[in-house]
């Protein structure tokens, strides 16, 4: 190495920045002024994320563009109409010395030397779009498109409100977006004479098949879809009945109330989640009928039970970059017939059905003007009553977890009647009043909870009713009537019996003196069960293990065979691992709750009757 070049090295290490120098050094070092962006610049640099860099244009929207998207069209259309602040701050001159346009390449530079020194952002969590959403010290934040309002807990919250611009605030981005309703500056009444008890009036004169329930259940979803964002759990309402029971004219209202609300029929998930993107404006979908091919529909329902609770949302895109959301938006579903769920969506639902309108009756006639100030009066008593809220869920959650139900009912009909109360009262819910409400949705004789069996015990059902003709007769018999043969309950030939339900992967177990029928053995991997559970959910994958053992070892007193058991007669030696259940559970006699006890095969010629 020459000594021209060991003076080379020792000057560029000289010059070198130092780990973990201070912020002003680093920039000091990093950038000149001329890629500093000028005090006033109307566009305002977040950040980045690979080759993405992310800003607030002039118009405080959010913009994302890639770094060779930095053209000079990209660049002034971040500008809009503040495009003389390009000639101001990256000047072309002339050789007179007269600015003669501006430089692409120097005002690209500046941006994204702004961003770099952002550091990385994406917007997930970051960006809060149009809609309610719950602030850092629990206040309720009300994106309004074209102003942010934060509206403090307690007493007077109104008018102790924080107003402030779309753009950066504190740590989170509210971008620009149209208008939409705002709290009325008027204070609402309470009561049967306020816009609530207006509308719960109107409510009324449909026909619900629960009555006025059906009617509150819908007045608190009305309030839980307007601040659906600051809600631990954004409840989810169907609507059903025939033809001509007024399920449109309830969307019309709907339409009304809200004002900005996302309103569809015949949609598609992808659609959706792309129309929401990160705002939390309520979703009303018209028209999710029960079709022969239900997966885009499901697909919609999965997406409304994600918003429910605040899930993930996660998309791929073209460029191999995946999107990601939260959705947190209120749903509210119509049609004549519901579609086909999985009892985790439909345990979601409040199911609201309607009923034929008496003869001569009409749905009513709606004022367009007098609900949509309705809407505005209604953001007004939600905006009152913010400070009591979780207080209010709270209590009403405890009354139904009292009346029967689940984490789960209590969260979606506890937050559906919070609503309502805080749309209708001043005061904390009494016993006298709220009694009312809880006592018509005991959890036993709600429609909501008919398929509330646990998975473990539908895979057991299903497995029971499926039909079989094995002597191909044209008679149609369900398993678990050869059971019962089997397991001598039912008149017939149990040894007959016991080798046909081997052929699917079935066995009855005797076990003890006299011998009695103790367990029913599951193939763990069978030909025949796979034929049975085809199309389900608990089928068995070629290569991998099956769905339905997994299910059937949670019922109680169920456990793994530890040896292999016999399927076939007497000689044969087809035999597999199995999962044994308890017969008092296969035959609905009593609960097999005793505690399961290690289980030793019988001799070959004992294990059938």
């Amino acid at each position: 190495m020459t000594r021209r070049n060991i003076s080379t090295v020792a000057e560029s290490i000289a010059g070198a920045i130092p780990v973990g120098a201070p912020a002003e050094n680093v920039e000091e070092k990093s950038s000149s002024s001329s890629k500093r962006l000028p005090e006033g610049c109307r566009v305002i640099p977040l950040g980045i994320d690979g080759k993405t860099r992310f800003y607030l244009d002039a118009n405080r929207q959010l913009i994302a563009l890639k770094v060779d998207e930095h053209t000079r069209l990209g660049i002034a259309g971040l500008f809009g109409d503040y495009t003389w602040q390009l000639f101001e701050y990256w000047p072309r001159l002339g050789r007179d010395g007269d600015v003669t346009g501006w430089r692409p390449e120097a005002g690209s530079e500046a941006l994204m030397a702004a961003c770099a020194r952002k550091g990385p952002w994406q917007p997930f969590e970051t960006e809060r779009g149009l809609g309610a959403w719950r602030g850092d010290e629990g206040e309720l934040v009300l994106h309004c498109g074209d102003v942010i309002l934060s509206f403090p807990r307690g007493p007077k919250a109104y008018s102790r409100r924080v107003e402030g611009s779309p753009g950066v605030i504190g740590r989170y981005v509210y971008p620009a977006a149209p208008g939409m309703p705002r709290p009325s500056p008027e204070i609402a009444k309470p009561g049967e004479h306020g816009p609530a008890g207006e509308l719960l009036s109107l409510l009324r004169s449909w026909n619900w098949r629960r009555g006025e329930i059906d009617a509150v259940l819908l007045l608190g979803w009305v309030g839980a879809a307007i601040i659906g964002g600051a809600l631990g759990w954004r409840p989810l309402i169907w609507i059903t009945g025939s033809r001509g029971t007024g399920k449109s004219t309830l969307h019309e209202l709907v339409r009304h109330l809200l004002g900005s609300v996302v309103q569809v029929s015949d949609p598609s998930a992808a659609g959706i989640w792309q129309k929401l993107r990160h705002s939390t404006l309520p979703v009303a979908v018209d028209e999710l009928e029960a079709e022969e091919d239900n997966r885009k529909g499901n697909a919609i329902v999965k997406l409304a039970r994600q918003a429910a609770s605040g899930g993930l949302v996660l998309r791929g895109g073209a460029d191999h970059q995946a999107s990601e959301f939260k959705a947190r938006s209120a749903f509210l579903f119509s049609s004549i017939l519901m579609p086909s769920l999985q009892p985790q969506d439909r345990s979601r639902l409040a199911v609201l059905e309607l009923g034929e309108l008496p003869p001569g009756a009409r749905s009513p006639a709606l004022e367009p003007k007098r609900w949509s100030a309705a809407g505005v009066a209604l953001r007004r008593r939600l905006v009152d009553g913010w400070g009591r809220f979780d207080e209010t869920l709270a209590y009403y959650r405890a009354e139904l977890a009292l009346a029967g139900h689940n984490a789960r009912g209590a969260d979606q009909f506890g937050t559906l009647l919070a609503c309502a109360d805080v749309l209708l009262f001043d005061a904390m819910p009494e016993a006298d009043s709220a009694d009312g409400w809880i006592s018509q949705l005991g959890a036993a004789s709600l429609a909501e909870n008919e398929e509330e069996a646990q998975d473990e015990d539908r895979c057991l059902r299903h497995l029971m009713t499926s039909p079989i003709d094995p002597y191909r007769s044209g008679t149609r018999q369900t398993l678990d009537h050869f059971v019962a043969i089997a397991a001598g309950e039912t008149q017939g030939e149990p040894l007959e019996a016991n080798r046909l339900l081997g052929t699917y992967g079935l066995k009855v177990l005797f076990d003890g003196t006299p011998r009695l029928p103790k367990w029913l053995a599951v193939a763990n991997s069978h030909r025949g069960l796979a034929d049975l559970f085809a199309g389900t959910h608990w089928a068995e994958k070629p290569g991998a293990s099956s769905v339905w053992r997994q299910a059937l070892r949670r019922l109680p007193g169920a456990m793994p065979s530890g040896t292999a058991v016999r399927f076939g007669t007497t000689g044969d030696k087809a035999t597999g691992k199995a999962t044994l259940i308890p017969m008092a559970l296969v035959l609905g006699g009593a609960d097999a709750d005793e505690p399961g006890r290690p289980w030793t095969p019988p001799l070959p010629h004992m294990d059938e009757p």
